[in-house]
């Protein structure tokens, strides 16, 4: 509409007092009327990775919540941890939830940006328990995984870690996750014959050397889109890639098939920033999505695993079968050392670069 300015008539007779305070009045109230309510509202500020992940939660979560408590759920996007650090220090923070990765269940508290999590209002013993899922100050979301997944004409593919760098028995390219945290530093260490259960803390100079050993056949892939491109259109033999893009690759025919006991069985965490005004709301919200229903419901209509083991029962057979933490995996996918990452990503950057350009 523009900035129109609306001026009183010109018949020079003068304005009713009254007339104006009457009107004056109603439209003062229209104008202020959607603010207060809007202040009176309840709602939960959640903020995402967006995309069709954001609208799985919505169906899955979000709608059901607020038809349950009335308490609306608004999603943003751009869930940084920067974001979350400038909103604490300004004093400002207006997102109530944000879901992140594993490493910020432990970066977030040291640098005194969160909230810690309220037990009373959230049951943590049903989630599945070890691997350091749950702080003081997160809990985990869903689950997911790094999986090997391989190009049909390898045949049966490869069956341990030992045959994903043997080049000669499996020929072709590798394509792995361009950080550190990417999994192919254990993939390489499982190789190189290390036990799982000894796996961390990693030893960064032995997987490198192990890593050398095929460095001419690795392709760094920088996002999870790429590694689905490169696995469809035959650039890798074998990839590390988040099980959901493997899955949705072959699902949309591309000749590949999946290794799921070759897998690294990781999640993503749910957080409340430090000085939100809406923790009981966020509590209540985080709460709900740790039900076992509300874990099925999510596991229904997206491709990660739930948290929650008793949801697997409310699972057709054939789907729980697909998901990370479900039957296909038991006893054979390895955790990811989280907080270990957590600690100490950054002086294995450094590592892993160093090595990238030598």
């Amino acid at each position: 509409m523009g900035n129109r300015r609306i001026s009183a008539p010109s018949s020079g007779k003068a304005i009713d007092r009254r007339l104006l305070l009457k009107f004056g009045g109603a439209s003062l109230l229209a104008v202020s009327a959607p603010s207060v309510l809007r202040a009176q509202a309840k709602e939960v500020v959640f903020a995402s990775w967006g995309g069709s992940w954001e609208a799985a939660m919505r169906e899955a979560w979000f709608k059901p919540f607020t038809a349950k408590t009335g308490i609306e759920v608004r999603t943003v996007q751009g869930n940084t941890y920067g974001r979350v650090q400038a909103m604490v220090e300004s004093g400002r923070t207006d997102w109530d939830v944000v879901e992140v990765l594993p490493d910020f269940q432990w970066i977030g508290p040291k640098r005194g940006l969160l909230e810690p999590i309220d037990f009373n209002v959230v049951d943590k013993s049903q989630i599945m328990p070890g691997a350091d899922m749950i702080t003081e100050y997160s809990v985990p979301q869903v689950l997911f995984s790094r999986l090997v997944a391989y190009n049909k004409k390898l045949g049966a593919g490869p069956q341990s870690f030992a045959d994903v760098f043997d080049t000669k028995k499996f020929p072709g390219k590798r394509a792995f996750y361009t950080k550190a945290n990417g999994a192919y530093l254990e993939a390489a260490l499982l190789a190189d014959g290390v036990d799982p259960a000894k796996l961390y803390p990693l030893d960064i100079p032995r997987a490198l050397k192990k890593l050398s050993t095929i460095r001419d056949d690795i392709q760094f892939y920088e996002t999870n889109a790429q590694a689905e491109q490169m696995m469809s259109d035959g650039q890798a033999a074998i990839a590390l890639t988040p099980d959901g893009r493997a899955l949705n690759a072959r699902s949309h025919g591309a000749p590949i098939d999946i290794q799921f006991g070759l897998s690294f069985l990781t999640w993503s965490a749910m957080v409340v920033p430090k000085g939100t005004t809406r923790k009981a709301e966020a509590m209540q919200l985080i709460a709900f999505c740790l039900t076992r229903e509300a874990q099925a419901e999510i596991a229904k209509v997206y491709t990660y695993g739930p948290v929650v083991p008793k949801a697997f029962e409310l699972l057709p057979p054939e789907r729980a079968n697909i998901l990370s933490g479900g039957p296909q995996m038991q006893g054979k996918a390895v955790i990811m050392g989280e907080k270990w990452w957590g600690e100490n990503l950054s002086g294995v950057t450094e590592q892993v670069n160093a090595w990238k350009l030598s």
